[in-house]
């Protein structure tokens, strides 16, 4: 009866489920060509989180190594399988100049136009068992890599039974002679069946009494080949924090950066002779432990005809070139914290713990590095340089996000969602809702301008003049006397003015005239939340995300087409089965003209507005924006957008305290700095200007049709049909000699 349940359970838990496999998130792939904004460094950085080796020295380098010669970088990439556009391993050498990618060749010193490298993992999730392993056949282990194992643990691992009496022995000998274990002659199946069984790792004569028979029932049952993929995928061989790294797939990976099929025979033996004991023999704390073991066992494999001599000695004199030890291990931050809450929706806990899914996600780990730099080197500038957040600093913690999203897609491409995430993993980016101050004024003018174009009564034009006086009115049963931010009125402004400058009374006369149920219409339509039509909505001062204002103002971006917010791409099975593919089409929720014209102006924000110290902090390129900022400065917004990408700040106290900053000295120095690094990507591109749009040169101080004698003059864009038929009222009388002379002509 007990070997009939000793038997049961070892066909049990062998045909059954042998592993938990977690499940990991990766980033986007790295897609690079010549003109890229781009240092060694970044890249290096990068190669490094990815498991990469440095070389140093000269010779050729192995999928998985790189070595950088000033600013010349060469890098073996490594295979990356996947069903749709797999990437092969490739020889690569890389140049670089004044900050930017210049030259890329391939190892037969072709130029290449563009070069993929593989995903990121950003992080792993796991159950209960914290084991990082990637599973592979025997036929993938490499036959020297499987004669180091036998060499190091069994030998005679194909002419025993599951036990062999030699060792056994052998064992029992010096045991008796010390009393107690000290040796165990464990076989692989022995081995396989403490690890599989959790029999414990005690040398005990109870441990040994089980293990034996489920041993022996394992080999009487089950192919070797069977039994030897099992304990390959299944031996421990170190940690990697908390986590165990188990089987030599993810072992090879972690301290090799490199597949099992890439191996030398080498770091085949060194692999092998850890198993024995992973702590003692781990290359990056005792390397010299490691080196001597790894000799032990390539005697081994020679004095049993595995390797000749001279392979022996090769093996022997090669230099232990290791990898970061951060390959494969994903760092906390508010992306992973962010795709793990959005896959909760949809996967249970079980099923990321245990299924081993591969989450494809859209970030790029460039500009995620890039985003995180420059949030927290322009905090602490602001901590150090602001007279009014220094003064608070024993008191509280300034703090911001960065958002950076394809404003053609919704992809995500970069989410900072706080200072540091160890420190408050709070998502500001996502989690955060706070007013949006002026940052809401251009859905004020798109509602306005979109009326105009429909003949509705309220609308309004660029062109059109607006009262910019003192005004009150009632809401919520209280009188609301509104001021502008630098409380002085100006009497009569422009449309285009009072967006560029972010004057208040100007858009709160918009808002009235246009009704503040179509403003909050217009403004939900874009991806902002519900809002109650009070009078003061038209200022900002109801509640939004960064993410949902990113949303919003991508829509305008892209002439009316709102594109739904992702992180995650694709989803695939342990197998590389296609579960998930998050990809929805943008919908026209504006109508582009309208959007088309509100980007135009805001163009003139960074030009000549709110925003234009932007030009003298360092910004180049063709964009658009809006500076935001709330009553009593508690929050500083800035959102800038080229035609291909849009990148959002928010700055503020998480108690909601004043900053004393204003989103042109809060948020967008921030946002200068990032699109910097990131290498102004989009800027030298202009708006696509979609029909219905015209042009017009008027006078800016009547909004006519400008004449010869208008002092000053613009060339306007203006919904088809709205444009201005008169000339300008302040001139039309004063025409000059000129138009004298070309009226005659005429």
């Amino acid at each position: 009866m007990v070997l009939l349940y000793l038997y049961v359970e070892v066909t049990t838990r062998f045909e059954g489920r042998l592993w938990d496999l977690p499940s990991h998130v990766y980033s986007a792939r790295l897609a690079l060509a010549p003109g890229d904004a781009l240092t060694p460094s970044e890249l290096t950085g990068r190669l490094d989180r990815c498991g990469y080796g440095r070389v140093e020295g000269r010779g050729a380098l192995r999928a998985g190594q790189y070595r950088r010669r000033g600013d010349q970088l060469e890098v073996h990439r490594r295979a990356w399988p996947a069903a749709v556009n797999p990437i092969s391993d490739l020889a690569l050498v890389l140049n670089f100049e004044d900050g930017r990618l210049v030259g890329i060749r391939d190892g037969r010193k072709r130029r290449l136009e563009q070069v993929v490298f593989e995903p990121e993992l950003l992080a792993s999730l796991y159950g209960a068992q914290q084991e990082e392993r990637e599973i592979v056949p025997l036929a993938r282990v490499p036959k020297a890599l499987q004669d180091a194992v036998l060499a190091a643990e069994d030998v005679r691992f194909y002419h025993h039974w599951g036990i062999d009496p030699v060792a056994v022995l052998r064992a029992a000998f010096a045991n008796v002679k010390s009393g107690h274990i000290v040796q165990g002659g464990s076989t692989i199946p022995m081995q396989t069946v403490k690890n599989l069984y959790h029999l414990g790792t005690e040398r005990t004569w109870w441990r040994k009494v089980r293990e034996v028979p489920m041993a022996w029932m394992l080999d009487l049952r089950y192919s070797k080949p069977r039994i030897l993929e099992a304990y390959l995928n299944e031996v421990y061989l170190g940690q990697r924090g908390p986590v165990a790294v188990c089987g030599l797939a993810a072992a090879s990976r972690f301290y090799f950066g490199r597949d099992l099929a890439d191996l030398t025979l080498g770091e085949s033996a060194l692999l092998a002779g850890m198993i024995r004991n992973p702590g003692g023999n781990n290359p990056f704390k005792h390397p010299k432990e490691a080196m001597a073991r790894r000799d032990r066992v390539l005697g081994a494999m020679e004095e049993e005809g595995m390797i000749d001599a001279e392979a022996s000695r090769k093996a022997k004199a090669e230099t232990l070139h290791l990898a970061t030890g951060g390959g494969g291990l994903g760092r906390p931050s508010y992306v992973a914290a962010f795709v793990r809450a959005q896959l909760a929706e949809t996967y249970s806990g079980d099923v990321l713990a245990r299924e081993g899914l591969r989450i494809h996600t859209t970030v790029d780990t460039l500009l995620q590095d890039r985003a995180e730099r420059a949030l927290r080197d322009g905090l602490a500038r602001l901590d150090r340089d602001m007279p009014s957040v220094h003064r608070q600093r024993g008191q509280r913690t300034l703090q911001g996000s960065l958002l950076a999203i394809d404003p053609r897609t919704g992809a995500i491409l970069a989410m900072v969602g706080g200072r540091e995430f160890r420190d408050t993993p709070f998502n500001r980016a996502v989690q955060a809702k706070r007013q949006p101050g002026s940052c809401f004024k251009p859905f004020v003018y798109l509602t306005a301008f979109a009326a105009a174009g429909a003949g509705k009564e309220g609308g309004i034009t660029p062109a059109t003049l607006l009262r910019d006086e003192p005004i009150e009115l009632r809401a919520g049963g209280r009188l609301w006397a509104p001021e502008n931010y630098d409380h002085t009125f100006r009497g009569e402004v422009s449309a285009r003015d009072a967006l560029e400058n972010s004057i208040n009374i100007p858009t709160i006369e918009a808002a009235q005239a246009v009704g503040l149920d179509a403003v909050v219409d217009t403004a939900h339509a874009c991806g902002l939340p519900e809002m109650q039509p009070l009078p003061s909505v038209a200022l900002g001062a109801q509640e939004v995300t960064p993410l949902e204002l990113a949303t919003a103002f991508a829509a305008l971006s892209q002439n009316g087409l709102k594109p739904t917010p992702r992180i995650v791409s694709e989803v695939l099975e342990s197998d590389g089965t296609a579960v998930e593919h998050a990809a929805r089409p943008p919908q026209t929720v504006v109508p582009p003209a309208a959007a088309y014209l509100v980007t135009d102006v805001l163009r003139g924000v960074l030009l000549r507005g709110t925003a234009a110290s932007a030009w003298s902090l360092g910004f180049q390129g063709n964009a658009a924006g809006k500076t935001g900022t709330t009553d009593d400065t508690r929050d500083a917004w800035f959102v800038g957008y080229t035609p291909q990408f849009l990148a959002l700040v928010w700055v503020g106290y998480d108690d909601n305290a004043r900053t004393g900053l204003t989103g042109a000295s809060g948020a967008l120095p921030i946002w200068v700095d990032f699109m910097r690094r990131a290498g102004f990507p989009g800027g030298d591109r202009s708006f696509p200007e979609p029909e219905g749009v015209v042009h017009r040169v008027i006078d800016p101080l009547s909004g006519g049709l400008a004449t010869d004698a208008c002092p000053t003059t613009v060339d306007e864009v203006f919904l088809e049909g709205t444009e201005p038929e008169e000339e300008c009222p302040l001139h039309a009388g004063h025409k000059g000699l000129w138009r004298w002379f070309k009226d005659i002509f005429d």
